[in-house]
């Protein structure tokens, strides 16, 4: 068992979440339907959220449409895979926001989906009904592909909260991890790609207990952020967050939700407004 985490998760009850295109075709819909029975035959519940299309502005992907999960299915698939066992599919292509207050939607403004949920959660891409026949692994089998590690490491991190640049996919690697280091900092106190910084915090409050990679964190275990020098707007995909000045500071928890902190250093919710 990985240091410093609580016991393991006991409810091995496991779901799987299949994100399809806005308008599947007909051999979309297929592919789906061959997933779900799959699923069904292994006593797994399945849950279908559709993306919506979105046209990009900039670069060479101007005007092309992107299919993006919904922000509302974005919050509750992260705060979902950190407190169960969650499968994530696809039948095509599927992005989230880095920032959902951004319109019109720039392409590097985007993250794969099999970004976003990698370290927490397996995931497949499905794009021919080729695909749904060479997969032959049981589902449940897929969570001993992600590996155990001590909550210092940088995967424990919101790591599209933490670097809204990157796409970190090899960090279980010692030549990634470095990289990781050299950038931001240590384990206990980082500075992140907006160079805030975020400290682990040593009074623990609030919350579930939550779950990544199998094991659960110590309950209320998250970060203090602070503006120190950086950029004022920390952004999740449903949320964006006005440090007003350098002493400024949020709580932020490993399935992305954002507490307050207290009194006038408290950064603000500034998106979307009340």
């Amino acid at each position: 068992m990985a240091q410093h985490f609580t016991e393991g998760i006991h409810d091995e009850t496991v779901e799987i979440r299949i994100f399809v295109p806005s308008k599947e075709n007909a051999e979309q819909r297929n592919i789906r339907r061959i997933i779900e029975e799959k699923a069904s035959a292994q006593s797994i519940q399945s849950y279908v959220r559709r993306l919506e299309p979105v046209k990009v502005t900039g670069g060479e992907t101007a005007g092309r449409p992107f299919e993006l999960l919904k922000l509302e299915d974005a919050k509750e698939l992260y705060e979902k895979l950190h407190r169960s066992k969650v499968i994530v599919a696809a039948t095509s292509g599927a992005f989230v926001r880095r920032d959902p207050s951004s319109l019109p939607v720039r392409r590097k403004q985007l993250l794969s989906l099999e970004a976003f949920v990698r370290y927490k959660a397996p995931f497949q891409l499905f794009r021919t009904p080729a695909d749904t026949v060479r997969f032959s692994t049981p589902f449940r089998d897929l969570f001993s592909s992600i590996a155990s590690f001590d909550i210092t490491d940088p995967r424990v991190l919101p790591l599209h909260i933490f670097d809204h640049v990157n796409e970190w996919d090899a960090l279980e690697t010692d030549i990634s991890q470095k990289a990781f280091q050299d950038a931001f900092g240590g384990n206990t106190r980082r500075l992140d790609s907006g160079r805030r910084e975020w400290s682990r915090a040593k009074a623990l409050h609030g919350g579930d207990f939550l779950v990544i990679s199998g094991q659960r964190l110590p309950k209320g275990f998250h970060w203090d952020v602070c503006r120190k020098k950086g950029e004022k707007h920390l952004m999740t995909t449903h949320e964006v967050w006005e440090f007003k000045n350098s002493s400024c500071y949020c709580n932020v928890y490993p399935d992305g939700y954002i507490r307050a902190g207290q009194g006038n250093f408290s950064a603000r919710k500034v998106w979307p407004r009340k």
